[in-house]
């Protein structure tokens, strides 16, 4: 919890931390009255308590560089959409053709020439956005095509937090790597294959847009369960640890239709 964290103290890192809780001093309670924490990190600390009273994530993401913010994932649970966008590549004509995004309500598809325009709005309600490599890739792109959003939101990019714990390389890679291996069709499916179905879709193909809706739902699903283990492994043996935290924000892919035959021949291609 963020309140058993002191790593956005102004002069500390992570060894002044564990220092910290290992004098016994576990939270910003205890550090307030505590002759380990100066008067401008107690001044900090007050303006700490502030922002989280106000719900201010953006503050705190500011304060913690981006692979300690899996720290702010409990506090802001509730107010946390977690991301995955798709193109049609990465050249100065590429486009985006969807978003998924994935919140304690559900899953939802912004599509464009559909509903995209609507994602703007959709996201300001939110304090936390939880993507995988995002921090370069999926939020610029939201805002070169559709301008400012997230403003009032800290950002986790869980690629940034997954490397605190030794796992490096794409979301498929370090899922199998951590036991969350899909085991369905989808799972074999790349970027490449998500162009293809849009311009399958765009040329008439019943069922490609939502066998790509399908495809996008599959990886913005698997967000809260590597934030879940994320947390849990960063967070072990501390006092931040919160035995068996669980995002609010799960979703069964299986409710989602996609063209089987379809996957099977973009696998053969």
């Amino acid at each position: 919890m963020l309140t058993n964290s002191f790593l956005h103290l102004p002069g500390f890192n992570v060894d002044d931390e564990e220092d910290l809780w290992t004098a016994g001093v576990k939270d910003w309670s205890g550090a307030l009255s505590s002759d380990h924490v100066d008067v401008q990190q107690k001044k900090a600390l007050r303006r700490s308590i502030s922002a989280l009273n106000k719900r201010d994530s953006v503050y705190f993401g500011e304060k913690y560089r981006p692979g300690e913010r899996w720290r702010l994932l409990p506090d802001f649970a509730d107010e946390t959409a977690f991301l995955d966008i798709e193109t049609t590549g990465l050249g100065g004509e590429a486009y985006i053709t969807m978003c998924g995004v994935l919140d304690a309500g559900g899953f939802k598809a912004y599509v464009r020439s559909d509903n995209i325009d609507q994602l703007s709005s959709d996201l300001a309600r939110y304090k936390l956005v939880v993507t995988f490599n995002g921090i370069s890739f999926d939020v610029p792109w939201l805002r070169k095509e559709l301008g400012p959003l997230l403003e009032d939101a800290a950002h986790v990019d869980m690629m940034h937090v997954l490397r605190n714990v030794g796992l490096r390389g794409g979301l498929k890679k370090i899922e199998r790597a951590i036991g969350l291996d899909r085991g369905d069709d989808l799972s074999m499916l790349s970027g490449r294959d998500a162009v293809v179905l849009w311009n399958m879709a765009q040329e008439g193909e019943p069922r490609a847009l939502e066998t790509l809706v399908r495809y996008n739902a599959e990886d913005v699903a698997s967000l809260p369960l590597l934030a879940e283990f994320a947390y849990g492994q960063n967070s072990a043996g501390t006092p931040m640890a919160v035995p068996g935290f669980s995002s609010p924000a799960h979703f069964d892919t299986s409710t989602l239709p996609y063209d089987r035959e379809l996957v099977r021949y973009l696998r053969g291609l």
